[in-house]
């Protein structure tokens, strides 16, 4: 057999062990357990900011009903981005889990066409609305901090990232 294209048994063993690692490398360059594990840490930055939220309600005056309000209004809108945050990370995390590339296309489309445009609108949201409890208290420093630390951790990390994976999955559709 005088083909210049046949291969032996090993060589054709050693291409099909790297064509299946491309196709798997191919697949974990979408979404990765880097991706979960950024998510995460973005999910564990917003349940302390929640917590310290929670913890200068707690040691509030009582008598202070306008502060109490403003104060529980920064700490659902946390609580409500970070349910937001937690479907994204369910759905990367899922994602990595497929085994069939229809079933992964399916999670990636959904994430694509519906998640993360309308998470990152919703979350825009809540960092204007905990913004508004530092315009509306303009005396208190306390509001002002949070808005700017809302600003930086959902604006700057989680839209980022959102804006990022949907950057990749747009490209994988391509």
């Amino acid at each position: 057999m005088n083909n210049r294209f046949a291969m032996n048994a090993p060589a054709r063993f050693v291409l099909a062990i790297g064509l299946l690692l491309a196709t798997v490398s191919a697949r974990a360059a979408v979404l990765n357990e880097r991706d979960t594990s950024r998510l995460a840490a973005i999910n564990e930055a917003i349940q302390s900011f929640e917590n310290d939220v929670g913890s200068a309600l707690h040691n509030l005056p009582p008598g202070d009903a306008g502060q109490i309000e403003s104060y529980a209004y920064v700490e659902l809108n946390l609580e409500a981005a970070h349910e937001r945050l937690n479907n994204v990370f369910m759905l990367v995390a899922v994602s990595g889990f497929m085994e069939a590339p229809a079933d992964e296309f399916l999670i990636l489309d959904v994430m694509y066409g519906q998640l993360l445009p309308r998470s990152k609108n919703y979350l825009n949201i809540k960092i204007d609305a905990i913004a508004s409890m530092a315009a509306a208290h303009p005396e208190n420093q306390v509001f002002a901090i949070y808005s700017a630390r809302a600003n930086a951790l959902l604006g700057d990390r989680a839209i980022a990232l959102l804006d990022e994976l949907y950057e990749r999955i747009g490209a994988r559709r391509r």
